[in-house]
Order: C-alpha cells, then sequence, then structure tokens
C-alpha cells in the first residue's frame, strides 16, 4: 500500500511539472511544487510508528493530493476546507503523541500545509490560522528543563564572540572573516559561509572550535557555550538583537572588548551635499589607507576602514568623527599631525591642505554615505561611484583590462585567445575558432535577452558589456572558481555568472557533448543571469531565477537541465523554513536558483507581466531591487511569504 501511495504522489506531481514544461503557467508550477513536496513525504522510517499512526499519516497524505486536485480545478473553497480538515486531523495526531519519528513525519504533512495555506491565500480563499510547527509541538515535545529556553544571539552568543573572537574577527578580518555584525556572520569568509541555520552538521565554525584550532589567543569557549552555540544553529540561527548589521560589541550583553567603540549612525545622503563620500573620500582613503587601515592584517590602534560602518566605529581611541565638527574629529588632527604620529604613516607622504578640506567639509555636512551598503568593502564603493559617471567604452575598456588580470590569476602561463563585438568580450584556452563562435553565440544571447525582457534598444544591453570567460575542460572550469572565487563549484554547473560594478562577467565550460541548442540555452541563462544582476542589489534568486525561466520558456524541450531543474526544485523549497532563508542569502547558489526560478515564475506570470515588466524599469532607473519590488508588487518579504506560505 505504501509503495502504490509514493507511486501515485510522483505521478501526479510529474503530471504537473510536463505540463508546466508545455504551457509555462506559475499556477500549474505552484501545484507542481505543491504536489511534490507531499510526494516527498513517504519515507520507509514509518516503520517506528504504530499502525494506527501510520494509517492516520496515510491517510492525511491522500487528503492532501486531493486538495491538490480540488486547487488544479479551481476549487478553491473546497480546497480550502480540505485543508482546514487536514489541519485538525494532523494537530489532533500530534497531540496524541510526543514520539520523534512521528513529529518527523508529521512535520512534511504541515510543510505541505504551509505551502498549501500561501497558495490558497493568493486565490482569496479563507483559512483558519496555521500555528507555527515550534506552537504545535512545544508542548509535545517536553523538553528537559535546561533544553527548553532558545538560545539567544545577543545575549548567549554575541558576548563571548566579542570577548574571545573580537580581536582577530570584529577589530579586524583575519581570514577575509569577519564577526563585526551578525549580517557577516551569516555570509560567512570568502571561501564560502561557515555556518547553516538549521543544520546539525557541517557548520565550519563549530568544526574549527572543536579542533581547538578556534579561538586562538589563548581563550577558550566552556562546554555549556559551545552547548548553546551548536543549539543556537540548530534552531535556525536567529537574530533578536536590534539590527542584523549592527556591530557586536554595541549590543551584545556583557560584552568584554574595551576596544570596541559604540558606532555613529550612518547618515544617509541628502544629495545636496558638496561633497560625496563615494566619488570624493573614498578615493583618498584607498589611495593612502590601504595596507594599514583597509586589506591589512592587523590595523594600527585597531582602526579599520575597510567599511564605511568600520570607519564610523572607530578604533582604541573612540570614535575618529565628529559629526559637524571637523576641528574636533580625531580623523582631522590625525591627518594634519595635531594628536600624536600624523597619518598616512610608513613613509608615506602627507595629505595635501586641498585634501584635507575636502575631508573637512564633508565632516561638516555631517559626514553623509552616499553608497549602496555602508558595509560595503570602501574599495566596492569607489568601483560603483566611478562605473556610475563612466561612458560604456570607458567601463569596457577597464573591463577587459580585469578580465585579462584574472586571467592570468587562473593560468599564468596559458596566453588566453580574443574575440569581441561592441557588447562581449570572450577569452579563452580553446582554439581561437571555437571562441569566436561563442562570441557570436553571446552576441545572439543579449539580443534574445533584450527581446525577452523588452529591454531599450538605444543603449546596450550592459553598460560596460560583457566579459566571457571560456575554459576548454570542467576542470579548468572548476579551478577558475577556486583561484578567482575561493569557492567550489558546483558539480552539474557548466556555467555561471558574477555581477560588481566593475567586473560583470560570465564564465563557461567548454562542452563538447553538448549540440548547438544546449549550448544556446546555457549562453542565454549567464546572459540573462549577468544582465539582471547588473542591477542595483538585485539579489542572486531573482536573476538566476528569471535567466532560469527564460531558458525554460525558449529552450524547454532541447536543453535537458529544464526537467532536472523541476525536478530538483521540490528539495530545494524544502530548505525554506521561513522568507528569512532567502532574503538573507541563506540558500546555497544552486537551491537559490531553483527557488527563485518558481518564485519568479510566479512573477512574470501573464497576469503579473506589466508588475514584471515595471520592476525591470524601475531597476533600470537606478531604483534598488527593494524599493523596485515595493512600488511594483510588495515588499520582497510579503512577496516570498506569500509564495511558500511561511
Amino acid at each position: 500500500m505504501l509503495h502504490k501511495i509514493t507511486d501515485n504522489g510522483w505521478s501526479i506531481a510529474s503530471r504537473q511539472l510536463r505540463h508546466l514544461a508545455a504551457c509555462k503557467m506559475p499556477r500549474s508550477f505552484a501545484i507542481a511544487t505543491w504536489l511534490s513536496c507531499f510526494a516527498l513525504t513517504i519515507s520507509t522510517s514509518l516503520a517506528a510508528i504504530t499502525v494506527e499512526q501510520r494509517k492516520q499519516l496515510q491517510e492525511l497524505q491522500l487528503a492532501t493530493r486531493d486538495a491538490g486536485k480540488l486547487y488544479t480545478e479551481m476549487k478553491f473553497a473546497e480546497s480550502a476546507e480540505k485543508v482546514t480538515d487536514i489541519q485538525h486531523q494532523l494537530l489532533k495526531l500530534l497531540e496524541s503523541s510526543k514520539d520523534g519519528d512521528l513529529q518527523k513525519e508529521a512535520r512534511r504533512v504541515f510543510s505541505a500545509l504551509q505551502r498549501a495555506h500561501g497558495l490558497l491565500e493568493l486565490e482569496g480563499a479563507s483559512l483558519e490560522s496555521l500555528p507555527s510547527w515550534e506552537e504545535i509541538t512545544s508542548a509535545a515535545m517536553a523538553p528537559k528543563p535546561d533544553a527548553a529556553a532558545t538560545v539567544s544571539f545577543k545575549d548567549d552568543v554575541a558576548p563571548w564572540m566579542v570577548t574571545l573572537c573580537g580581536n582577530c574577527h570584529i577589530n579586524n578580518r583575519r581570514g577575509n572573516f569577519s564577526l563585526a555584525t551578525y549580517n557577516e556572520l551569516i555570509k560567512g569568509s570568502a571561501a564560502g559561509k561557515v555556518l547553516f541555520p538549521g543544520a546539525e552538521q557541517g557548520n565550519r565554525i563549530i568544526e574549527l572550535i572543536e579542533s581547538g584550532d578556534m579561538p586562538r589567543g589563548g581563550g577558550k569557549l566552556t562546554d555549556a557555550q559551545l552547548a548553546a552555540f551548536r543549539k543556537w544553529i540548530i534552531e535556525g540561527a536567529k537574530f533578536d538583537g536590534p539590527d542584523p548589521a549592527a556591530n557586536l560589541p554595541t549590543f551584545a550583553k556583557g560584552a568584554a572588548n574595551p576596544t570596541a567603540a559604540a558606532a555613529m549612525k550612518v547618515k544617509v545622503a541628502t544629495g545636496n551635499e558638496t561633497v560625496s563620500f563615494a566619488r570624493d573620500i573614498a578615493p583618498i582613503l584607498v589611495e593612502n589607507c590601504n595596507g594599514c587601515h583597509i586589506a591589512g592584517r592587523q590595523a594600527s590602534g585597531n582602526f579599520r576602514m575597510d567599511t564605511f560602518t568600520q570607519l564610523l566605529r572607530g578604533g582604541d581611541s573612540g570614535a575618529v568623527i565628529a559629526s559637524g565638527k571637523a576641528e574636533d574629529s580625531l580623523l582631522i588632527k590625525k591627518l594634519k599631525g595635531e594628536s600624536g604620529q600624523r597619518m598616512p604613516a610608513g613613509g608615506r607622504p602627507a595629505l595635501s591642505p586641498e585634501r584635507i578640506e575636502l575631508i573637512s567639509t564633508w565632516i561638516r555636512e555631517g559626514a553623509p554615505f552616499d553608497g549602496s551598503s555602508a558595509d560595503s568593502n570602501i574599495e566596492t564603493v569607489v568601483n560603483e561611484a566611478w562605473a556610475a559617471k563612466a561612458s560604456h567604452d570607458e567601463l569596457f575598456e577597464r573591463r577587459q583590462q580585469r578580465a585579462l588580470a584574472r586571467w592570468r590569476r587562473v593560468l599564468p602561463n596559458d596566453e588566453p585567445a580574443t574575440a569581441k563585438s561592441d557588447q562581449v568580450f570572450v577569452l579563452g584556452n580553446v582554439s581561437p575558432a571555437r571562441l569566436e563562435e561563442i562570441q557570436k553565440q553571446v552576441d545572439r544571447a543579449v539580443a534574445q535577452t533584450a527581446k525577452l525582457l523588452d529591454a531599450p534598444t538605444n543603449a546596450p544591453l550592459i553598460k560596460g558589456g560583457l566579459a566571457v570567460f571560456v575554459l576548454k575542460s570542467r576542470y579548468d572550469y572548476s579551478e577558475f572558481g577556486k583561484m578567482t572565487e575561493s569557492r567550489q563549484l558546483p558539480q552539474e554547473w557548466q556555467g555561471h555568472w558574477q555581477a560588481d560594478p566593475l567586473d560583470i562577467y560570465a564564465v563557461l565550460a567548454n562542452d563538447n557533448s553538448a549540440d548547438e541548442k544546449q549550448q544556446s540555452a546555457q549562453v542565454l541563462q549567464v546572459v540573462a543571469g549577468a544582465y539582471l544582476g547588473s542591477f542595483k542589489s538585485v539579489p542572486t534568486w531573482f536573476a538566476e531565477g528569471v535567466a532560469r525561466n527564460l531558458v525554460l520558456s525558449a529552450n524547454r524541450r532541447s536543453d535537458p537541465r529544464v526537467s532536472a531543474w523541476l525536478q530538483a526544485m521540490p528539495y530545494a523549497i524544502q530548505k525554506i523554513d521561513k522568507a528569512e532563508t532567502i532574503l538573507e542569502g541563506r540558500l546555497d547558489e544552486e537551491a537559490a536558483g531553483l527557488v527563485g526560478m518558481g518564485l519568479t515564475g510566479f512573477m512574470m506570470d501573464r497576469t503579473n507581466r506589466r508588475r514584471f515588466d515595471a520592476l525591470l524599469n524601475q531597476l533600470r532607473e537606478g531604483k534598488s531591487f527593494k524599493d523596485a519590488a515595493t512600488v511594483t508588487y510588495a515588499p520582497p518579504a510579503t512577496i516570498i511569504k506569500s509564495w511558500i506560505g511561511k
């Protein structure tokens, strides 16, 4: 009986997925993912559950499938009634037992209910409120008194991070890893994420602590601190402080970090100032302070300026900027040599009076920030400002130079062949003839992307053009990821894209086994992703999701990856416990692309197409993704919660 149910669930999901591939209908896609998630709820682990409980679970799973069928028939009220009945029965079943295996299986049914709630609410159906899983199981779990309390980041984790890790990873950025803020902790190091919220295994930061490698400098976590830290991660690594971008020393309860000063509040520029931080001040700091206070191993006086936030925080002597008061600011006194050693030090020439006055004027105007993020690397802030003012040709020339420099870091002894057009620069270690073929494919993908996304035809698709690296083997492609991006590229990838103000590029592994249509689909994906990723603060899930939908629309029959994406999508969706999982970038890139494909499929639906086009126009006008989405749809968190039902 169990085997038969599993086959039925997969059969229904497969039919819906085929329907999606043929018609590209977001409602069908939503149904497919709902039903596919249902199919995954059946497992052989039911053996540890009683016969009666197993029977009840199977009945609930069948009922979930029936509710999905009603949804496909657009009988939303009847589907909602069915879902409510399933909800009542599931809650009653969980109240009857504290068994861990039962709760494990029941949670999968609960996830299907969450998904159903989100879909039905989008259709205006009336549903009873669905309690959170934590609320449902809190009584049944019956935890021991010492394990009942949720671990607090601000009270239980941040204090020892400040005390034990502060010198290396808060005041400094050893190993390219910062713990200065919660956001930076979640982001991880240059080599990748160090923890995965909700995961019991595979958390690099736990492994380093357990091995004794961290923290360094003599301090060690107590067993209780380590256990609480592990529990905090398993519980979802939730943030309960005042602001996830705030510096830990400013709110960590009981933290002992005498070198940390409370950070000034970032003042956003109005546009009426006479001096710009991004265009005028940041370039001076990068030119004269690099290697010591910027990108240095050990910053003098524990004063770092890698980000604007760190600049405001100051160092051992406190804040260096007194907003509105240039003459009282330690930064100006140091530059003039009026307080201890003149800066810049290390034999560098003193700043000219004109430059010091420029910085003074900026401080008198309130020391405002006019970049995209106060937590961005200061060099990124400089590059953004330069790129915004540069012409297409100037930026294209700079992009080509940087692409060649990047190539030499990966394959210094392998001079690349090159080919280019007005908008595309292609370089690689394949034959010149093959490179020219790929350049033409990229040019066609540029035109196709512009047409599919209704981009203006009187300007280049991507300002400054697109650099495309072509590697002759999967091995070289993998090495590219390790050497230039400090990461292991997913095994199934044959290409990807990256976008920042100066470096907008795509990388392709030359695949001789793929036919021309399959190669064109891969090229379309990376070109469209790079185009959307080039806009201000566009998240990966959106850019990659839209790119995959374009592949689905234009190449669904010729690209075997489409069916693989659709089959893998339910598993990716199951990684999401709430909207913040997506918003805070906690998903790996492949999962983000799969989830983004589904979410943007909904946003690109024919009924929403005008909104989608309006969103793209807002991005083209320079609006941030958050602002553009809010104006055209709703705040991103609301869009995601409506779609996933969490």
